[in-house]
């Protein structure tokens, strides 16, 4: 199919929207859609989302056939806000990860919906399955995915509903495309449950804390290591002006300690990393942080093997 199909797919919001051809960007375009008010915002930043308010505050159950999934205890669900639960497709990556027990995640019963989406979130899971009990919302969430969305998210940093399309193929092209995409993502939003905020606090992130300051622990010596190494070296890495110094020819070169610090350091990093890999388990994104950890640790062993070689070859 011809075309460019991003700007097929932003044409076709537009015309439903009703909106002028010529606008600034990024443009928002609004719609209702059987009740619930549904934003898209299409950008350079961001390409395409989708925002639709969560439900406010606890409200009363409705009566009916949807009222077991929204309130099966006879109490208003309640949860730490956001609940941040990002859904994303699956990929073999995290099924595989689940079948070696390294991340677990919530399952909602639903075999189609378990197979095929991943679902990431710090709040409890008793309260993500609440939120996923409906069956319209699995399956339009279902169907959002199949459209190409990267990630839904259902109450997010600004307790709305959002979804994320950044990847944009020939099926954009086809006629239809944007309505598909608009009642799939009001359903879902039509169909989460009211939930009220707690007042409790949420558990602290210990692991994320540590990556997080591992992460900038490596930036900030390897901006700061750099310059250091060089004012360390001195005369030895003065080519122009010295003419005895030596790259890698002896053992006061100037080089010298990157290679011994990446022989020494490298095995080491790997060793930590295997022995912290049975620790990082038990969330849906273990893997990944498993992951992030183990480059964390063989870049700063290799680091600090390199200052160390550089401390004993050149103090001698």
């Amino acid at each position: 199919m011809n075309g460019d199909p991003e700007a097929a797919l932003a044409r076709q919001f537009r015309e439903l929207a009703g909106a002028p051809k010529e606008t600034e960007w990024p443009v928002d375009f609004h719609f209702n859609i059987g009740g619930s008010p549904v934003r898209v915002t299409y950008s350079v930043q961001d390409f395409i989302r989708l925002r639709s308010p969560y439900a406010p505050g606890a409200q009363r159950p409705v009566d009916g056939a949807q009222a077991a999934y929204r309130d099966p205890a006879g109490a208003p669900l309640s949860a730490v806000r956001p609940m941040s639960i990002e859904l994303r497709p699956e990929t073999s990556e995290h099924r595989a990860a689940k079948a070696a027990l390294v991340s677990t995640e919530v399952q909602t019963g639903d075999p189609p919906f378990d197979h095929e989406v991943s679902i990431h979130s710090p709040s409890d899971p008793h309260v993500v399955q609440r939120v996923l009990g409906s069956p319209e919302l699995r399956a339009s969430v279902r169907a959002l995915l199949a459209e190409g969305f990267s990630s839904i998210e259902l109450d997010d940093e600004r307790g709305e509903i959002c979804a994320h399309l950044q990847a944009f193929t020939d099926r954009h092209c086809r006629p239809g495309c944007a309505a598909r995409m608009l009642d799939a993502f009001a359903a879902i939003a039509r169909n989460v449950p009211p939930v009220a905020r707690s007042s409790a606090p949420r558990p602290a992130d210990t692991g994320r804390a540590l990556l997080l300051v591992g992460g900038v622990l490596c930036a900030v010596l390897l901006l700061l290591g750099v310059p250091a190494y060089f004012l360390a070296a001195g005369d030895r890495c003065d080519f122009e002006n010295n003419g005895g110094a030596s790259v890698l020819l002896s053992w006061d070169g100037c080089f010298t300690p990157v290679p011994l610090g990446i022989a020494a350091g490298l095995p080491v990093g790997l060793a930590l990393a295997a022995a912290l890999s049975s620790l990082i388990r038990g969330r849906s994104d273990s893997h990944e942080r498993a992951s992030s950890a183990h480059a964390i640790l063989v870049i700063l062993a290799v680091q600090l093997a390199i200052a160390l070689s550089a401390a004993v070859l050149w103090a001698t």
